[in-house]
């Protein structure tokens, strides 16, 4: 059994605040069921004066790149102000194969269940921070992940309060004709279920996509770049009786843009709180 690290021994609750700030309600933890992973959190101050906490969760999902921390700081403005939670989950590339980094958007791969993983945390966060109604959430993502999000909402929709998918370059529809992941014919092969459009239709779906996000990306039936993929996944969600909103932000192409693109989520998400 490991021993108290001799750093926090013997320390009240007040001595630890005055010593370590809200480094608790700041932190980058392990997934303790496959510590390979970690996850960011934040709560507002406010968390530690309250004697019955009740917070939504807003999980954020990074890009190939691993970088979260600027979708965090800006995703703080709407946990101070309206009582949400953030977790941000980090999935390292080089896993199994030594140059993948893209592994984690496909959900399931490789025989890693990053869906599952994502879950693991959650739960995780609730142990560590009551209050935090963690049965379901609010789900965003940009780019890599933004594949993530469209995935994990037909994976698991019954889990989602309503979720934002940031410009995937190559999406998943619901289209029972065409394998994973352009589709859904094998879907059950990947995630042992198919999708339960019913539940999927009680979520509702936000796309956002910068006006300039207009480089060729591939031919392919759904458009060559994320504005026309954005509009096509936007188009089929809604031809399956998913209530879907298209954002185009003006100005912006894929890169930058991070303070705009969590306003976005944030502002559709709040209508759901």
């Amino acid at each position: 059994m490991a021993k108290e690290n001799p750093l926090a021994s013997n320390l009240t609750l007040e001595q630890q605040k005055n010593l370590f700030g809200n480094a608790y309600l700041n932190m980058l933890w392990h997934c303790p069921t496959d510590q390979r992973f970690p996850y960011w959190v934040h709560l507002p101050d406010c968390y530690y004066d309250e004697k019955d906490p009740h917070y939504k969760l807003l999980v954020i999902i990074h890009g190939t790149g691993c970088a979260v921390e600027d979708y965090v700081r800006h995703a703080k403005e709407l946990a101070d102000r309206d009582h949400v939670a953030v977790l941000a989950p980090l999935f390292p590339g080089g896993l199994i194969q030594r140059d993948d980094f893209n592994s984690y958007k496909l959900l399931s791969c490789d025989g890693v269940r990053y869906d599952q993983i994502l879950l693991d945390m959650i739960d995780d966060m609730a142990k560590r921070y009551p209050g935090v109604e963690t049965d379901k959430f609010f789900l965003f993502g940009h780019s890599g992940g933004g594949q993530f999000v469209n995935r994990f909402l037909f994976a698991h929709p019954e889990k989602l309060r309503a979720c934002a998918i940031g410009a995937p370059g190559r999406p998943t529809f619901l289209n029972p004709d065409e394998d994973y992941f352009w589709g859904t014919r094998d879907f059950k092969n990947y995630f042992g279920h198919d999708v339960d459009l019913a539940a999927v239709q009680k979520v509702p779906v936000l796309v956002i996509v910068g006006e300039n996000d207009t480089k060729f990306i591939g031919d392919s039936p759904y458009g060559d770049n994320r504005v026309a993929r954005m509009k096509s996944l936007q188009k089929n969600l809604q031809d399956h009786g998913v209530h879907t909103e298209l954002t185009i932000l003006p100005g912006f192409a894929h890169e930058g843009g991070e303070k705009e693109r969590v306003q976005a989520a944030q502002h559709f998400f709040e209508a759901y709180l």
